[in-house]
């Protein structure tokens, strides 16, 4: 199988599963780091934290295929906001997320973020209106109506993958920039402090019930999507 890595002017997202037999999990939790195993019985549901720790396995597994070792030597350090990195000569870039069975896992050479979340019941319009920059809110409160929660949750993944392209997190107000959704894409109509037109933003359809969501600091760069069992 071909190192995980990017190609020039591409970022590469992985959907992962995290439910998996315990014959795939037990390796992956072999590899994992002590705090990654006290942070794994910090879980109150037993459930939740085997499928975290099966994210963090696999992330580890992916990261040593590209960077060329084994998975328990992949040393993930933090930035400021607590965005993650990994030492590799490539100058390999990544962002996971999960949510419920799924995760999305995001590699660039650039700065990347990654954003996937479940359609899980929620009162989304009042979200919206709370947290939506104006004209996403008129984005998504236009006809049809059968199509707004769809839109909601496209969105949100968009905004959040931009979030965690940029190291921000919390400290940026989600009102402070716009995503607009086009057919097949979507593009930062505008941001406070940077250049829009600088980040490529790519919406993606994981399973049914989720909606995902990758935003690379980079112009004109392409998604290729690539299994990962």
């Amino acid at each position: 199988m071909s190192k995980p890595l990017p190609g020039p002017g591409e970022i590469l997202a992985l959907v992962l599963d995290l439910d998996v037999p315990n014959a795939r999990f037990e390796p992956l939790a072999e590899s994992l780091s002590a705090r990654e195993h006290a942070r794994r019985r910090s879980f109150r549901d037993p459930e939740h934290g085997r499928r975290w720790a099966t994210g963090r396995g696999l992330l580890r597994e992916v990261l040593a295929a590209a960077v060329g070792i084994q998975p328990r030597e992949v040393v993930i350090r933090y930035g400021e906001h607590g965005k993650p990195r990994v030492e590799s000569n490539e100058g390999l870039e990544f962002n996971l997320s999960h949510s419920g069975t799924l995760a999305l896992l995001v590699l660039g050479l650039c700065p990347v973020g990654a954003d996937i979340e479940r359609h899980k019941p929620r009162r989304w319009a009042d979200v919206a209106r709370r947290f939506y920059a104006p004209g996403e809110q008129e984005q998504l409160f236009a006809p049809p109506e059968a199509g707004q929660q769809a839109r909601f949750f496209r969105i949100w993944t968009c905004k959040e993958a931009f979030l965690k392209c940029t190291g921000e997190g919390l400290g940026r107000s989600l009102r402070s920039y716009q995503v607009k959704l086009f057919d097949g894409g979507a593009s930062l109509a505008w941001a406070q402090g940077v250049e829009a037109s600088e980040y490529s933003v790519f919406p993606i359809d994981p399973r049914p019930g989720y909606s995902a969501a990758a935003v690379a600091l980079g112009r004109s760069l392409v998604l290729r999507r690539r299994e990962w069992s």
